[in-house]
C-alpha cells in the first residue's frame, strides 16, 4: 500500500502549475523589452561610427587624389540630401560620391560641416580651412575634423 501511494504522490508532484509558467514568461518578456532598447541604440551608434570612419577614409582618398593629380580637389557636402562628393576643383570630374541619408543603409538624419559645405584640398595634403563634419542619428553624433595642415581626426563622442 505504501509503494502505490508514493507513486501517486510522485506523479502528482511533477511539472509546474500554469501560474508558475505565466510568472516566468512575464519576467522573461520584461527582461527582453529592457534589452531591446539598448540593442536598438547600439545599432544606431554603430551606423554613425561606420559613416564617420567612411568619411575619414574618403578624406584621405581626396588627399591622395589631389597629390596624384597634382591639382586641388574639393569635397562638396549637401546637408539637405545627406550627400557628399569628391571632385576635381577645375573640372566636373567626380572621383567619389556617397549618400548617407534616410533612404540608404545608413539612414542618418544629420550630415553637416562647419564653417562651410565645401572643403578644398591641395596636392600637399593641406586644406584651405579647418572643417568639422558632424554625423548623427537621433540623439547620437560623431565629429570628424580636417585641419588646415591636413590632419584628419575622428573626435570622441
Amino acid at each position: 500500500m505504501t509503494f502505490r501511494s508514493s507513486r501517486i504522490r510522485l506523479a502528482q508532484s511533477r511539472g509546474f502549475t500554469l501560474i508558475e509558467i505565466l510568472v516566468v514568461i512575464t519576467i522573461m518578456v520584461i527582461l527582453a523589452g529592457l534589452g531591446a532598447g539598448s540593442l536598438v541604440s547600439g545599432f544606431e551608434h554603430s551606423k554613425v561610427r561606420q559613416v564617420a570612419s567612411i568619411l575619414s577614409a574618403d578624406l584621405v582618398y581626396a588627399q591622395g587624389m589631389a597629390a596624384r593629380q597634382r591639382k586641388p580637389v574639393v569635397v562638396i557636402l549637401d546637408p539637405s540630401l545627406k550627400f557628399y562628393l569628391i571632385r576635381d576643383r577645375g573640372s566636373a570630374v567626380v572621383y567619389r560620391q556617397r549618400f548617407v541619408g534616410a533612404d540608404t543603409e545608413y539612414g542618418l538624419d544629420v550630415l553637416d560641416a562647419a564653417p562651410g559645405t565645401t572643403v578644398e584640398l591641395f596636392p600637399n595634403g593641406a586644406a584651405r580651412t579647418t572643417t568639422t563634419f558632424t554625423i548623427g542619428l537621433n540623439d547620437y553624433a560623431r565629429q570628424v575634423t580636417l585641419t588646415r595642415a591636413g590632419q584628419i581626426r575622428l573626435l570622441p563622442p
